[in-house]
């Protein structure tokens, strides 16, 4: 008799807590129609404590009222980017949630939410990119992907739009979590245009999305928009980040990858070089140099980089004749007519030095002479140069000093 008054007493408990759960889930349900995120978020806190005795469908539907309360709460500007990234979570949750407990009673409703902030957060990406608020937008196309981690092209966005912003660290991280997810960006996205507001929405890689919504009059015009490989990109972008913070031994394997992807792209060849120029293994360098050349027989890029690498080597003559490679291209390029000039200029030293060293007798008199025509020589073909690249930007301050030096030395001697 005592066990079965014990099992009754059991029995009206959990059937009071089943009771007072219906109820509260009723006024959950008030509330969060009347958007009042207050009361909605103190009964939310009251409810969780029951989960553990609360039926599948009883969980699912504080799931979803608490999804929405975050929304609202967004809405309402109340720390609204961290209520959205929760909302972002919850969504997922639930839908995880009725995929798991194979119930379906949020499903249509959560799908509809979620398709409506995957818009919202698209189209406020896409906005910010436009007027170059270009670290927002990326957070905007990360919370996009949280969402939606299917479109891994919301995540690439991301990953671009933090570089623009110069946000580094967060762009590596994303690049890597790109290919981690073997990302390759080779795609057909599908997009219409928004009757309500006239703009172009993307639905993403969901076709049938899209066919619906022009089916049922919402949207018009409907595009294809095929995407190329994006793997080059990824592994190029990660390589300069990593090669700007000098992690030289981890940047190594991104750029060669990047160079084997694609050899016709001079970019993935200049990190190459950079790379193995800035660890000093001068072989490998020459290697790929190389290659370049013979590849890139015209890229003024690369041959004013293979200019300078010989120059900082003492390695005068093959520098000029990379340099004078580029004048036969563009006679014209800047930075090539004033190396020129820097490297002839760089010959007065050693004439300098031997008229120091010459004894003041009668007989030094005509070697003196003759090194001086030499050290006129030089400066008259440096200031041929210099006067030609002055000629192409004459804001250029060091340059306009330096022919001023030279002009007055030639004249007073």
């Amino acid at each position: 008799m005592k066990n079965n008054l014990m099992m009754m007493s059991m029995f009206l408990i959990t059937c009071s807590s089943s009771f007072a759960q219906k109820n509260e889930l009723k006024e959950l349900e008030k509330l969060v129609k009347r958007n009042n995120t207050t009361e909605t978020s103190a009964l939310l806190s009251t409810v969780e404590k029951m989960l553990p005795q609360a039926t599948d469908d009883q969980k699912a539907a504080y799931y979803f009222f608490r999804t929405k309360n975050f929304i609202n709460l967004a809405n309402s500007g109340v720390d609204f980017n961290e209520n959205r990234s929760k909302a972002i979570e919850s969504i997922n949750h639930l839908i995880k949630f009725e995929n798991d407990t194979k119930s379906k009673k949020y499903t249509t409703e959560v799908t509809e939410l979620k398709n409506t902030l995957l818009a919202e957060l698209v189209d406020d990406a896409i906005d910010t990119n436009r007027n170059k608020d270009y670290k927002k937008s990326s957070r905007l196309f990360e919370q996009a992907y949280n969402l939606s981690n299917l479109d891994t092209v919301y995540l690439y966005h991301a990953a671009n739009d933090a570089v623009n912003a110069k946000d580094y660290d967060f762009a590596e991280s994303k690049f890597k979590d790109l290919i981690k997810l073997k990302y390759d960006g080779k795609s057909q996205t599908y997009v219409a245009t928004s009757q309500a507001t006239g703009k172009v929405e993307s639905f993403g890689f969901d076709r049938k999305a899209r066919d619906l919504a022009v089916k049922n009059g919402s949207h018009t015009q409907p595009e294809t928009i095929f995407n190329k490989s994006a793997k080059t990109s990824i592994y190029n972008n990660l390589t300069h980040i990593l090669l700007n913070k000098e992690n030289y031994s981890e940047a190594e394997n991104y750029a060669l990858t990047a160079y084997d992807l694609d050899k016709d792209n001079v970019n993935n060849l200049l990190n190459v070089l950079f790379l193995y120029y800035n660890t000093n293994r001068l072989d490998r360098y020459e290697e790929y140099a190389k290659k370049g050349v013979e590849r890139f027989p015209q890229n003024e890029v690369l041959l004013y980089n293979l200019a300078v690498i010989n120059m900082k080597n003492n390695q005068n003559e093959q520098a000029t004749d990379y340099l004078n490679k580029i004048l036969l291209l563009n006679k014209n390029n800047f930075d090539a007519l004033k190396a020129l000039g820097n490297l002839e200029l760089q010959k007065d030293a050693d004439i300098t030095n031997k008229i120091n060293a010459l004894p003041n007798t009668t007989t030094s008199s005509k070697k003196r002479n003759d090194l001086m025509q030499e050290k006129r020589l030089v400066y008259t073909t440096t200031l041929d140069y210099y006067k030609k690249a002055q000629a192409v930007n004459p804001k250029d301050e060091s340059l306009n000093e330096l022919i001023t030096q030279i002009q007055d030395f030639l004249k007073n001697n």
